[in-house]
């Protein structure tokens, strides 16, 4: 039996499975991942690290895609980004997409302490405090003290509420994070009805998800842009490439400091993105 080493040092059986299923979320048709899938499983070899397993997919998957050299893989992409503002701007863009009503973060007052925020949703009759957590390694779990965090805040500002400290009657929160959630803080939140968004679970709404099938493919994606200029770009609030197309070659320019041409090769490969087969 083949086994392939994870990130964290653990053993599990190889997956061919995993391996289409990659090659399909880069975009390419389903006779061009099954192959690649062939070709990989030929190739590895008992206790092949999962990195190397990705090196590979992706080098025969630029093959097809050559435009794949200029980009990295969505999941590295979004934990490359800034926590604050980007990512929180990336979290409140995703809510929006899937039919919230989404306000900014701000300070609110609960009945013993003040809490800052990342933003406020609504649905319908229902009311939501915004928590977003970001980690740079994405291999990371978001644990069961962010849960726990959440749900004091929570309860704290249902009481500020009620002695008329602010406006918002919270009915319940959602957690917004780029990484997957332990299994006691999912079932933490399960418990007091707290909803979750994490990579690739829950389904209908995993972040990975709701980012291929909407192409809400966040700036850090581009490799090739330094991250001085993505950084100039989050501060004007512009952290998804459909944000970028929509500005004139003249304003990525400004905002960059860049040359009209160089704006213009970026805004190209933007597109050029966004116009490749959708990634699922």
């Amino acid at each position: 039996m083949i086994r392939v080493r994870k990130a964290d040092g653990r053993l599990e059986p190889y997956d061919g499975s995993k391996v289409l299923r990659t090659a399909l979320y880069l975009g390419l048709d389903r006779a061009d991942a099954e192959r690649i899938e062939r070709e990989v499983s030929e190739r590895v070899y008992d206790g092949i690290p999962t990195s190397e397993i990705l090196t590979m997919i992706r080098g025969l998957a630029e093959e097809v895609r050559p435009e794949l050299s200029h980009l990295r893989d969505i999941r590295e992409a979004i934990s490359a980004m800034r926590p604050k503002p980007d990512f929180e701007d990336y979290a409140r863009i995703i809510l929006r997409e899937v039919g919230y009503l989404v306000e900014p973060g701000r300070v609110l007052e609960g009945r013993c302490v003040s809490h800052e925020i990342d933003g406020i949703a609504f649905k319908g009759d229902e009311v939501f405090v915004v928590e977003v957590k970001h980690h740079f390694n994405h291999h990371t779990y978001t644990g069961l003290g962010t849960i726990l965090e959440l749900w004091a805040a929570l309860e704290d500002l249902r009481e500020g509420y009620r002695l008329g400290f602010h406006p918002y009657a919270f009915t319940s929160a959602i957690l917004v994070c780029n990484t997957k959630i332990s299994q006691h803080a999912e079932q933490y939140a399960r418990c007091k009805g707290i909803m979750y968004m994490g990579w690739r679970y829950p389904r209908a709404f995993a972040l990975s998800d709701i980012v291929s099938s909407k192409r809400i493919y966040p700036i850090t994606m581009l490799k090739e842009l330094p991250a001085d200029m993505i950084a100039k770009l989050g501060d004007r609030g512009i952290v998804t490439l459909n944000q970028l197309i929509k500005l004139r070659a003249n304003e990525v320019a400004e905002i960059l400091g860049a040359s009209i041409e160089e704006a213009e090769r970026v805004r190209e490969v933007a597109e050029k993105i966004l116009s490749s087969p959708r990634q699922s």
